[in-house]
């Protein structure tokens, strides 16, 4: 393979670099070579160059406007399933409280028209008592359960 076009003219890049570093007397070839790094011995230019302005410190902003966080939009929208589902059972129980203590009202009323019958000289319906007792067994123990997890605990 013959040399390519690139390599021909590398070359040349580094003749002209060495001829222009020459007079330099030792100095480093990088600083010396820098575009506009001026030449020892070399004439001035006609116009001054201008002087870079002072760097002022740039003030800090606030740390949180620094902070990125690609996660926190990202963890609500896992979290909102879980929080639906929260407010889900939380609306079912307070709905199954509603039904406990409704069937607590209905078992109160069942039982003071029982005792109302009964001291008035008829005997107690087996039916009445039973859906009575029925109602108590089913509201006290959730209303219990519920008035201790959503009050005390």
């Amino acid at each position: 393979m013959g040399p390519s076009k690139r390599s021909a003219g590398t070359k040349d890049d580094i003749a002209s670099t060495r001829a222009a570093a020459a007079p330099l007397n030792g100095t480093s070839l990088p600083t010396a070579a820098l575009p506009g790094a001026p030449l020892p011995n070399a004439p001035l230019p006609n116009a001054p160059v201008p002087a870079a302005p002072p760097t002022a410190p740039r003030p800090r902003a606030a740390s949180s406007q620094r902070v990125y966080s690609p996660g926190g939009c990202g963890c609500a929208l896992l979290m909102a399933p879980v929080v639906a589902a929260g407010i889900g059972l939380a609306v079912l129980s307070l709905g199954l409280a509603l039904l406990a203590l409704i069937a607590l009202i209905a078992a109160i009323v069942l039982t003071v028209r029982e005792i109302k019958r009964t001291r008035s000289g008829a005997g107690a319906r087996t039916g009445f008592v039973i859906a009575a007792t029925v109602l108590y067994v089913l509201s006290l123990p959730y209303l219990g359960l519920f008035i201790w997890f959503w009050f005390v605990d």
